[in-house]
């Protein structure tokens, strides 16, 4: 049998350590790598959350070796970017691609970076280091750096057309509630289905109702835009809808089964033939017709006359009686229907809207500069719960007028 020859002994013992020297780390004996350009070679480009940022290295023993890239870590102002998939190298570039994610390893750090953010500087500049991922459980440290400016990264907070998104969605929605609120029912009342729509009185309940709805819907939408996560919908959030919708469906029920000033003057309207706004427009209408054909070049006869005189009248009494009956329960401008009832202003009606306005601001700053809904404790919601308990308990004495 024939020997190996000593050159292919030779080749049999140092190639997997050649190939292991293309794989493995770079060795402490060679010159520490750095960082020369982020995101194709122009450091200025912004990256955000869900894109990808490229780190170029340079100062590499082999440029042309394959780096084992899942033992490096992102490093931005000094804090590891923790949670993120293991890095992906681009042997033509020199390049280690991290794929910036948001997710609960790393959302503090998102948020010191990202949080209360300005329109008008829609991007924030960091600090770009890389480290090594240790073998014991010691944190990995920021030993991959750049100069002269090659290490800084504008981190991109809003995107132009995501912000515009936003915008149009936010804009919309809270001018379809004001619109609602002024031309119908939406936000009123509606103890007397004959008042006018815009001169119904508003909805302490279904006001506040709106707003929880309002505030809700915008954050959600600016947290998506701002963090690109859907999950920001905390459980404090239901529970605040889940009050104020609980509130105003009671207080409804209150009003509905009971017996108040306004069910008697609806019934007296009723027997006047007023069953509806309609129904005064109506007469409106044929008040207009009647005096028109009073006027008519071609007078009619003189009994004629006398009967359109005498419904023109009729209608007018009617019409009258009307006016006199609704006025009690016309409008008489948002924050006095709201607050006040027949007594004067109510500690009930002040207690639930002083108390939703504090909450609303406390939770838009909290979602401004924390990019995330607020929190609150359950004694701070028992207290939101205990207003509107009180509301709806004081209305059932409450005169609706």
């Amino acid at each position: 049998m024939n020997k190996p020859s000593p050159i292919l002994w030779l080749v049999c013992l140092f190639l997997p350590a050649l190939l292991a020297a293309t794989q493995a780390p770079l060795a402490a004996t060679d010159p520490p790598p750095a960082i020369t350009f982020l995101n194709g070679n122009n450091p200025a480009t912004p990256v955000g959350l869900n894109e990808t940022l490229w780190v170029q290295l340079t100062n590499l023993a082999a440029p042309n070796a394959t780096i084992d890239s899942s033992r490096y870590v992102l490093f931005l102002n000094g804090q590891e970017v923790h949670g993120l998939s293991d890095p992906v190298y681009r042997k033509d570039s020199r390049s280690l691609g991290f794929e910036l994610k948001r997710n609960d390893k790393n959302r503090d750090l998102w948020t010191s970076l990202l949080g209360a953010p300005s329109v008008a500087h829609p991007s924030v500049e960091v600090d770009v280091a890389l480290g090594e991922k240790t073998t014991d459980k010691t944190a990995a440290k920021p030993t991959i750096t750049g100069a002269n400016g090659t290490d800084l990264l504008h981190l991109k907070v809003f995107g132009p057309i995501g912000l515009a998104i936003a915008a149009i969605l936010i804009v919309a929605v809270v001018v379809l509630v004001v619109v609602s609120a002024q031309h119908s029912t939406t936000l009123r009342d509606s103890y007397l289905p004959q008042i006018e729509p815009t001169k119904q009185t508003y909805s302490l309940a279904r006001c506040q109702m709106a707003f929880w709805f309002v505030l809700i819907f915008c954050s959600f939408i600016f947290l998506y835009i701002a963090t690109w996560d859907y999950n920001t919908v905390s459980q404090q959030a239901l529970v605040l809808m889940g009050i104020s919708g609980a509130t105003a469906l009671a207080a409804v029920a209150v009003d509905a089964n009971k017996d108040s000033p306004a069910d008697f003057v609806n019934r007296g309207l009723r027997a006047l033939g007023f069953n509806s706004y309609d129904d005064v427009e109506r007469a409106y209408a044929d008040i207009d017709a009647k005096t028109q054909e009073l006027k008519s070049p071609s007078p009619p006869s003189a009994q004629r006359i006398a009967q359109l005189t005498l419904e023109i009248n009729d209608l007018n009494n009617r019409l009258a009686t009307y006016h006199a009956n609704i006025r009690p329960f016309t409008t008489q401008g948002f924050l006095k229907d709201i607050i006040t009832d027949i007594n004067g202003t109510a500690i009930h009606r002040l207690q639930v809207f002083c108390w939703t306005i504090i909450l609303g601001g406390v939770f838009i700053i909290g979602v401004y500069r924390n990019l995330a809904m607020p929190e609150f404790g359950g004694t701070l919601l028992a207290l939101m719960g205990i207003s509107s308990a009180g509301y709806v308990g004081f209305k059932i004495p409450e005169k609706n007028n």
